[in-house]
């Protein structure tokens, strides 16, 4: 692929300050810095878990094998009963196809068309191997011994089975280790340290990494070279019941333990903490790869889960927040709208009519909304917005149905909304078209959605839940609704196509009042939000979330704006009100000093 310099060659632009739209490689003079600075892209320092679609039977302790697109999960157990399915993932959905001939729990290795499941239990121990074909399943030579919450590598034609246990033998936990050639089963020298419910990957059965297990929990790690084990640097939390995948070079571990969602990346020498699955558990499985993995089913206190989670790692595009001009007052519950550069805050709590805007750098105040009120909406641009709904005076349930829109210069009370409510979703690109959605009403909750044309509201089709104060974004042909709380918080999102919501990924972190940006139903940012004021910001793909970077300061109830690779969050709060405003620069746009 061309660069900037092949298609643009070298000539430098002068700016004072950064270059807004540089593009990547581009080299600038900021006249206001002295400096020569250039755009490259921004990398993360640490892998990520986006969430994918359920298995279509919620399992743990399956047997597991493929990739991150191409993907086979069989076996497992749905506590009590032992379960055969089997299920391949294509990188979106999950499809049932062929069941394994005995329901167990098993081990998996090798791929998505050429797989075996080896031994495990049926309620009893069992030394069962299947080989399945990418269309069905076949008995093949048994393990020589049977056993249990095994790990194991390789293919089908050249595999390991270690470790595990076997509750009839004494002791029942065992540091046995076979080796399968494509014919038989042999045994092979014995691990160092006897263990179950260990990580294992590798890509033979003379190359294997064995870490973590028990009991009791363990960080022994261990590599296979096809004569001996050998001990090598530790995992940084002990744990039992975690998953693998990737090669003895270059591997994942995750989960473990009840509900732990740490990760750890190993790169030959070392393991490095990554970011946490967004699902803390033990038992699920894993597939792929240390920078393309995949974890599936598993259990934790919540119970036995269908839940995949898809791991990116090192080197995946990110953005980062910076802090920006505060507002001049500090306010929650305040309503935003347009872009990075050119934003305008409205309202807010303690009760106000405050409208300011933004240029990039710094807030002015400008001309007051008629109403005071908190828990508004608001869309549009910095030269035409508009806000609706909200409660005025505070206290006592006074939810409004008050519209205002702004002109770039003055505020107008317009036609009101047909209901009454406050922290409603808004979006739209200006004053004459925007969409109401969701909210408290009093009392109660809505699913209400209303358009408006410049005009009037009118009601349009409902959303699937009723619900308020979640983040909103995009148009009114094209929105997403997300978060929020119908009672508890909750992570759904749903997503406008101008005639009807469809409920589509969940957030990866349920909260409520986040803020969003977004431009369509197929891209949006939530960040911030609660529980308890939240750092964490989302990246939504059309389809599902991924954890990004975080906000600097974890806060809720933001003025929020802007796009997916330029918004903005202003306000709201940290347990106590803040002015303070960051701005979003995703991917391929962090400036570097030339000298660096």
């Amino acid at each position: 692929m061309a660069d900037y310099k092949d298609i643009a060659g070298t000539t430098v632009r002068g700016n004072a300050g950064d270059l807004t739209g540089a593009k990547t490689g581009e080299l600038f003079y900021d006249s206001t810095n002295e400096d020569f600075k250039y755009r490259f892209p921004a990398v993360t320092s640490a892998g990520s878990w986006r969430t994918g679609n359920n298995l279509n039977a919620a399992r743990k302790e399956m047997g597991g094998a493929g990739i991150q697109t191409a993907a086979l999960a069989f076996g497992g157990q749905v506590d009590p009963p032992y379960s055969a399915a089997n299920e391949s993932y294509d990188g979106t959905s999950w499809t049932e196809i062929a069941d394994l001939n005995t329901a167990r729990s098993t081990l998996g290795v090798g791929t998505q068309t050429a797989a075996l499941a080896i031994s495990g239990t049926t309620g009893a121990v069992t030394a069962i191997v299947e080989q399945w074909n990418g269309t069905s399943w076949a008995e093949i030579a048994d393990l020589n011994n049977g056993r249990r919450k095994m790990a194991g590598s390789g293919t089908v034609t050249s595999a390991l089975a270690f470790a595990g246990d076997n509750p009839a033998d004494t002791p029942d936990t065992k540091k046995t280790n076979e080796s399968w050639n494509g014919t038989s089963w042999a045994e092979v020298a014995d691990m160092n340290t006897a263990r179950r419910e260990l990580g294992g990957v590798g890509s033979s059965n003379t190359s294997a990494l064995a870490f973590g297990g028990g009991d009791p929990a363990k960080t022994n790690n261990e590599s296979w070279n096809g004569i001996a084990w050998t001990e090598l640097a530790d995992l940084n939390t002990a744990r039992v019941g975690l998953a693998g995948a990737g090669i003895i070079t270059s591997a994942l571990a995750f989960g473990g333990t009840e509900d732990k969602n740490e990760t750890e990346l190993w790169n030959g020498t070392s393991w490095a903490e990554q970011n946490n699955l967004s699902t803390g558990r033990k038992f699920s499985t894993g597939a792929g790869t240390a920078t393309a993995g995949l974890a599936f089913g598993g259990q934790n206190p919540s119970g036995i889960l269908s839940l995949t989670e898809e791991f990116t790692g090192l080197g995946a595009p990110i953005g980062a927040w910076a802090t920006s001009g505060s507002l001049n007052t500090a306010r929650n519950n305040l309503a935003g709208a347009g872009t990075q550069t050119a934003a305008i805050a409205m309202g807010g709590e303690p009760l106000t009519a405050k409208t300011e805007l933004y240029d990039g750098t710094s807030w002015t105040e400008t001309a007051d909304l008629n109403t005071d009120r908190f828990g508004l909406g608001g869309t549009g641009s910095q030269t035409s917005a508009i806000v609706a709904g909200g409660e005025s005076p505070a206290g006592g349930s006074n939810f409004v149905d008050i519209t205002e829109t702004w002109n770039g210069t003055s505020w107008t009370e317009v036609a009101d909304l047909n209901q009454g409510k406050r922290f409603i979703g808004m979006a739209g690109v200006s004053n004459t078209s925007a969409l109401a959605f969701g909210g408290q009403l009093n009392p109660g909750l809505t699913a209400n959605t209303e358009a408006w044309d410049g005009t009037s509201w009118t009601e349009v089709a409902n959303l699937n839940a009723a619900k308020f104060i979640g983040g909103s974004s995009g148009t009114k042909t094209s929105a997403l609704f997300y978060g929020g709380a119908p009672g508890p918080v909750v992570a759904t999102t749903e997503s406008w196509n101008g005639t009807a919501w469809t409920e589509t990924g969940d957030l990866n972190t349920a909260r409520e009042a986040p803020g969003g940006a977004g431009t369509d139903n197929t891209n949006a940012l939530a960040f911030g939000g609660s529980v308890s004021p939240q750092a964490q910001t989302e990246d939504f793909n059309g389809s599902t979330w991924a954890e990004i970077a975080d906000l600097n300061t974890g806060r809720t109830k933001v003025a929020s704006n802007g796009t997916v690779t330029a918004a903005l969050a202003a306000g709201g709060t940290t347990g106590s009100n803040t002015a303070a405003t960051e701005e979003w620069s995703g991917s391929s746009i962090t400036t570097k000093v030339l000298t660096d």
